[in-house]
């Protein structure tokens, strides 16, 4: 027989500003012998005038089997396409079981309720290519040679926070992490929104780099990124109380880690979801918050909020690794020099180990400059690695290389409730040995900061050190 198109659905529809931060379900029957298919979605106005005031409406895609693909991305027109062997960008392709399927739409903003048209007009339609199954699975990419990796445990440099074609990014995954080769990263972690359909070709890269399997779990309520994902995450419960709970619990079943993302960047209608509005959160059974999104001084991701607000958990008795994430999109995005990047002490060259690295909160962030200490705490005993202890007292002796600094700078030691200059580090190679006994309450952290301000852009900081209870 040959094959045929079967349309499935065709429905054209309105929406205001009062059907925003919603999940709009459109069922489908998926017959069988289903080889294809195809989903239209297109809407207007795209915008009202500004990139920053944009409409946004974003397809997801669930089959009798679960997740099968996500269009999370600005396009107001879209056709998405899922096969036995190939899919769209952000859908997975394999064999289409026939039942029940459900088209996702989110509305994160609808922002012309008022405005000469009133509404956002949208029209989806859908439609199954029948013809006979393929044998075997879909295939996936050769696996290349590995080269030799530096083995043993020490300081792995990387970003935890870039996106590619397979959401709302303009590099292939291919580019993504040929680039981070070219930067000399030894891992990256690619997070597309609500998404894991790069996956796959994560799994089959072996080019000098570590990928990590990564997703940004996008919410109208708040960002998160999860780390050492094997399955996909279901956030469609993301009410503003505990919607963020069955998320961290999803994730945690896969052995996953999981980041609060830019808490205190601009929210809508600059950006849906991205400031962090969930009420009601157990923050510790989070493992991770990204204090460092983008560039050091970038207004809408106001860094220094994100650590505040990181420095009012830990003064809480929270212990989050603090991490930081380029957020990159494209080629513009990865040209900022004050991009942060994560350096995590793992014992060897894995995603594994960089995770359980992260878990520990073995992790300084930084733009170039590298810190290393050497702690004496009350008991005789020596602490170079930040997640680590010292004595209940909090006193130590502390000594400090600063290395690859490029411009005058400060360094401060920084407590629950105060924050004390150190030593003014020159360009290059910097020791600090401080006599002082230093007494710390909590927890503390080393900044390096540009100029003589202890507000002066941060140039790297560390992870705490603990004060055992």
């Amino acid at each position: 027989m040959d094959d045929a198109v079967v349309p499935l659905l065709d429905e054209t529809g309105q929406w205001t500003h009062r059907d925003r931060h919603q999940h709009h379900h459109f069922p489908i029957d998926v017959p069988e012998r289903t080889v294809e298919l195809r989903i239209r979605f297109r809407w207007t106005p795209h915008d009202m005038g500004s990139e920053h005031m944009a409409n946004s409406a974003s397809l997801y895609l669930f089959g009798p089997d679960g997740f099968r693909g996500a269009m999370h991305r600005a396009d107001d027109d879209r056709w998405t396409v899922i096969g036995e062997a190939a899919a769209t960008p952000g859908c997975l392709a394999g064999p289409i079981a026939a039942g029940p399927w459900d088209l996702n739409v989110d509305t994160g903003l609808i922002l012309n309720d008022g405005a000469e048209a009133g509404q956002l007009v949208w029209h989806l339609e859908a439609s199954a290519r029948l013809g006979e199954p393929a044998a075997g699975s879909a295939p996936t990419a050769s696996p290349a040679i590995a080269p030799p990796r530096p083995a043993g445990a020490r300081w792995y440099r990387g970003d935890l926070h870039s996106h590619t074609v397979h959401s709302d990014g303009r590099f292939t995954v291919d580019e993504r992490l040929r680039g981070a080769v070219e930067r000399a990263l030894d891992f990256i972690a690619i997070t597309d929104h609500n998404t894991i359909s790069h996956h796959r070709e994560l799994d089959a890269w072996r080019d000098r780099i570590v990928p990590i399997r990564g997703c940004e779990v996008t919410t109208f309520h708040g960002h998160l990124n999860v780390y050492g994902l094997s399955g996909a995450i279901d956030w469609r419960a993301d009410r503003r109380g505990g919607g963020a709970t069955g998320i961290v619990e999803q994730a945690h079943r896969q052995g996953a880690l999981v980041s609060i993302n830019h808490p205190s960047s601009f929210g809508d209608p600059w950006c849906v979801g991205c400031h962090w509005d969930f009420v009601q959160v157990d923050y510790s059974t989070f493992d991770a918050m990204e204090v460092w999104n983008g560039g050091w001084a970038d207004v809408e991701t106001d860094n220094e909020g994100n650590i505040a607000l990181w420095t009012d958990l830990l003064d809480a008795g929270l212990r989050l690794t603090g991490i930081a994430g380029t957020d990159s999109h494209g080629p513009a995005d990865d040209d900022d020099a004050t991009l942060g990047f994560s350096y995590v002490y793992a014992t060897e060259w894995s995603e594994a180990a960089i995770l359980d690295g992260i878990r520990r909160g073995r992790v300084f962030l930084s733009r170039g400059p590298t810190l290393s200490f050497r702690a004496a705490g009350s008991d005789g005993a020596e602490v170079r690695l930040p997640g680590a202890e010292v004595p209940a007292d909090g006193a130590i002796r502390l000594s400090v290389d600063v290395d690859g600094l490029d411009r005058p700078a400060t360094l401060w030691f920084a407590t629950s409730g105060s924050k004390v200059p150190l030593a003014t580090c020159e360009p290059g190679a910097t020791r600090v040995v401080d006599e002082r006994p230093l007494v710390a309450t909590g927890w503390w952290r080393l900044e390096l900061r540009a100029g003589a301000a202890a507000n002066g852009d941060i140039l790297a900081l560390t992870n705490p050190v603990y004060v055992s209870s």
